[in-house]
């Protein structure tokens, strides 16, 4: 019912107008942060860049990261970063069940469409940790308005899904080899938690995408090795990519995720 109501808010403006921008944007639900790129002439169409954060984190951290701001400013892309319920996400196998974060989420890319001019054809929902996990179930079951996903160290929890009510996703993932807070082989939390197995977790992606064969094995200087598939039988693309390290994002690995997802 709210995304309905917004997108009816969303009618009544009139034709070529937007609501009012905001730094801190309150709608039904709870609370996004947003920034645009430094520059910005105001009118230009912005693509988006949906930023979910790690458990006890905010929005605020987000958009006060400087790779993340420059990755996005040199892109083109407004940042804008919700505010998980308790600090947490209410994703599939999480402790959380504080909100309904699908539609939330949904909700927020309304709101923000309604406040900025939004090129559709670059919608980015990309997360970290936690909020990777939380990107993770939005690609599998609700990948309208998105265009590409670019998760980092962080994916399904038990769970595992056997397949996505979405079907075929773009989508990078990056994870460190030596992550012992989301192990890529998974592990056991407290009670009845469970992070899952990443590549068991990515099958679910190559088979909801068409995806057979051998990927095609890119390497950078930086360490960073991706399997890539392109030639899936949905047209999509994938990238599994790993390096040497523990659980945090790179420098660059946020622009580099960017330029994947708008080359298609």
């Amino acid at each position: 019912m709210m995304r309905w109501l917004l997108l009816l808010a969303g009618l009544l403006l009139p034709v070529g107008a937007h609501a009012q921008p905001c730094a801190t944007c309150t709608i039904t639900g709870g609370t996004y942060r947003a920034l645009a790129p430094a520059g910005w002439d105001g009118h230009a169409k912005l693509r988006l860049l949906l930023f979910l954060h790690g458990w006890m984190m905010e929005g605020g951290d987000i958009v006060e990261d400087p790779s993340i701001i420059d990755a996005a400013a040199r892109m083109g892309f407004l940042i804008v970063a919700p505010d998980g319920m308790a600090r947490s996400w209410a994703h599939g196998g999480s402790p959380s069940r504080a909100r309904d974060d699908v539609a939330f989420l949904h909700a927020v890319v309304t709101d923000v469409e309604a406040r900025w001019p939004i090129d559709r054809r670059a919608v980015v929902a990309a997360g970290f940790s936690q909020g990777a996990s939380m990107v993770w179930d939005l690609a599998c079951y609700a990948a309208t308005d998105f265009t590409a996903f670019l998760p980092f160290s962080g994916g399904f929890w038990e769970p595992m899904p056997k397949g996505c009510s979405s079907g075929p996703v773009e989508l990078r993932h990056v994870h460190g080899t030596d992550d012992h807070t989301v192990p890529m082989a998974g592990r056991a939390l407290f009670g009845p938690y469970r992070q899952g197995d990443i590549r068991q977790g990515f099958a679910v992606w190559l088979g909801e995408d068409r995806c057979a064969g051998k990927p095609v094995r890119l390497k950078d200087w930086a360490g960073l090795a991706c399997d890539s598939w392109s030639g899936c039988g949905s047209g999509r693309r994938l990238q599994l990519c790993t390096r040497a390290g523990g659980h945090q994002m790179w420098q660059g690995d946020v622009l580099a995720g960017l330029r994947w997802a708008v080359a298609h």
